[in-house]
């Protein structure tokens, strides 16, 4: 008898049916996604992913912004902006405790 055989028999009959049951699904499963088509599928949906994910994003922004409120991308360019104004401060600090 394999070692393999021995180990199997001694786990419990549930966990002998998950493993039958994740291999009877697992392995179709495994090889549908190494195909062309899954990777030709993925592709084709992250692309509309994005289309769909930057459409609704110009919609909203073209919206708040006749209501004059701030969208995503405006506090983004503000955080960025914030945050290079920061590292100049610190600069001029460093640079201001060097000349005392």
């Amino acid at each position: 008898m394999s070692s393999t055989l021995i180990g199997m028999s001694a786990k419990p009959l549930w966990i002998r049916a998950v493993y039958r049951l994740e291999r009877t699904i697992g392995e179709p499963v495994e090889a549908a996604v190494r195909t062309e088509t899954y990777f030709d599928l993925m592709t084709k949906a992250t692309r509309t992913t994005k289309t769909v994910k930057r459409k609704v994003t110009g919609v909203s922004t073209r919206g708040l912004h006749l209501l004059n409120l701030p969208a995503g991308t405006d506090v983004r360019n503000l955080r960025e902006q914030l945050a290079r104004m920061e590292r100049r401060i610190n600069q001029l600090s460093e640079h201001v405790e060097e000349l005392d």
